[in-house]
């Protein structure tokens, strides 16, 4: 009983870690360069470690005379055989607005260096389906008997 307690303590007193994170169609070293420079000049935030074949930046957030780390991650993801980037951003102690928030100025720092990102493609037809074959034709309303209005 006591344990079970103990083990509720610590998970209700545990930090919440929240993070916020946006897919885009980009070439992720580009991207990682872009944001790289987002973060250092655009943001103007302290930048305490970098690895760019990790893809992560650490840095430093000061607000009202507060200092917060914050983190960036660049992952190339896959998604229907395309490559796409995801980016996510993570501020300790700081509400998930200022992520999404910061995301959406990484976005437009993208757009305007990199262009629009790739659009996403149409879903593949199935070449196993027959061609021959005619479209269904849509089943005719049941007849229910006569439509009754619903005003008096």
């Amino acid at each position: 009983m006591r344990l079970c307690a103990l083990a509720f303590v610590l998970a209700v007193s545990a930090p919440a870690f929240a993070r916020s994170e946006k897919t885009l169609a980009y070439q992720r070293e580009p991207a990682f360069a872009t944001a790289v420079r987002f973060i250092r000049v655009d943001e103007r935030l302290k930048m305490i470690e970098k690895d760019s074949d990790a893809g992560y930046v650490l840095f430093e957030f000061r607000e009202e005379k507060k200092t917060f780390r914050g983190s960036l991650e660049v992952i190339e993801v896959v998604r229907d055989g395309h490559h796409q980037v995801r980016f996510v951003i993570a501020i300790e102690d700081r509400p998930s607005w200022v992520e999404i928030e910061m995301l959406g100025r990484l976005e437009r720092k993208l757009r305007a260096e990199l262009g629009s990102p790739a659009p996403v493609p149409a879903p593949k037809k199935d070449p196993e389906a027959p061609k021959d074959k005619e479209p269904a034709k849509p089943e005719p309303p049941k007849d229910e008997g006569p439509h009754i209005s619903p005003t008096p």
